[in-house]
């Protein structure tokens, strides 16, 4: 296939300071010019660092010293002496024989070597802050920063189960980074609240809460926060009996940061860049039982979030593509994408604005495997598992569910 550099492209490029997306052309990039994965890593969180190694200490031998003979000392001062004039004479005399150097040849300015500054995929973060995402930026640092993590399949991801064939380790749940409070800010999330509670006297969900307290039938009541003993992972599986997706499927993570805006004017907010498509849970918070009725009263439930922080593409379809990155800003390429809907990866291509040499003027494609890449390269990089904290809500209305 011939070779597309210089060819002209339409994308659509951020203007940070407007929050909007300018519509741009340019040049396709050639082909030596490509994303880096080359950069250090940063050290591994939750891992000690190194001691430095103690310097030995090297014992210095005494030096020996001739004994103390004013005689001999004499003797050995008037030879030096003896030596340094002869040796200055004949360097005098050489120096009057010798004919004059020829003049040193005139110094050639060394020309500048032009180079293209380089991207690595860990200055993402540092763009994701200029754009107005700050908590996607810090949750992609703790990536980087990672443990090597990563589920090999989707259904490896749904089940929480890593490149080892077992669970995720303790250090890939993540419960600190991102609140309720603040997803709950953003319109799209309380209107996925409103339709949570709007399900949750639906046969699926009685059946479902019903099958999570039955196992409790026989007590007085139960808070299921404290039978967990605090545990967010147990308390998902045991107590979690209803959810409401927002904006998607849990697998589109940084493509819907993206894709989104195709569709607006503005630039996605830091809640689609940090958790792109997620579902929001409701959980069992309170309850008691009535013996006589045989059934349980629902008097509160929890709210929060649980979302995958990962880059696991399907098997036989091409790469998520994630966008064009500078150190500044993030591009959309339509071509690109539809490329990618087909499978086709002809146009995984940087794309240029002026000279190549100069700041920010490339933009490098990202794909959910260059991710995968890094963390083959450089044996790091942790996909986790995030959960948000809880809102917990009293129900105006208890709800009553036959055991």
């Amino acid at each position: 296939m011939p070779s597309l550099a210089g060819e002209k492209i339409d994308f659509r490029k951020s203007n940070n300071f407007m929050r909007s997306w300018s519509p741009q052309t340019g040049e396709i990039c050639r082909e030596d010019i490509a994303l880096s994965t080359s950069r250090a890593p940063p050290p591994v969180r939750g891992r000690p660092a190194a001691a430095p190694a103690a310097r030995k200490s090297v014992e210095v031998p005494a030096r020996r010293t001739a004994k103390q003979d004013p005689y001999v000392n004499t003797v050995r001062g008037a030879i030096h002496a003896a030596e340094a004039v002869s040796n200055a004479v004949g360097s005098v005399r050489h120096w009057l024989n010798s004919p004059p150097a020829p003049p040193p040849p005139p110094k050639e300015k060394p020309k500048p070597v032009q180079t293209v500054p380089p991207f690595d995929i860990q200055d993402i973060p540092g763009a994701m802050r200029k754009i107005g995402a700050p908590v996607g930026a810090d949750l992609m640092d703790k990536w980087f920063a990672g443990a090597l993590n990563y589920p090999p399949t989707p259904a490896d991801e749904q089940n929480g189960i890593n490149q080892n064939g077992v669970p995720y380790p303790p250090g890939m749940f993540d419960t600190t980074s991102v609140k309720i409070d603040w997803v709950l800010k953003f319109a799209r999330a309380r209107k996925g609240l409103a339709h949570l509670m709007s399900q949750l006297e639906t046969p699926r969900a009685r059946d479902a809460m019903a099958k999570k307290l039955r196992p409790y039938r026989n007590r007085l009541d139960i808070r299921p926060w404290l039978e967990c003993k605090s545990d967010i992972v147990r308390f998902h599986k045991d107590f979690q009996f209803q959810q409401s997706p927002v904006e998607g499927t849990l697998s589109q993570k940084l493509t819907q940061f993206i894709t989104q805006s195709l569709f607006n004017e503005g630039l996605p907010d830091d809640l689609t860049c940090a958790l792109g498509s997620f579902n929001l849970y409701a959980a069992v918070s309170q309850a008691w039982f009535d013996h006589k009725n045989k059934s349980a009263v629902v008097t509160h439930i929890s709210v929060y979030v649980k979302d995958n922080f990962t880059f696991t593409d399907e098997a036989g379809h091409a790469s998520q593509y994630l966008g064009h990155w500078s150190r500044s800003h993030v591009a959309i390429v339509p071509a690109h994408q539809t490329a990618a809907m087909v499978n086709i990866g002809w146009l995984d291509y940087p794309v240029a604005q002026g000279d190549v040499h100069a700041k920010d003027a490339v933009l490098y494609p990202v794909k959910n495997s260059d991710f995968r890449a890094w963390q083959r390269k450089h044996n790091q990089g942790g996909d986790f598992i995030i959960y948000t904290d809880m809102a917990t809500l009293k129900l105006d209305t208890p709800i009553t569910v036959a055991l």
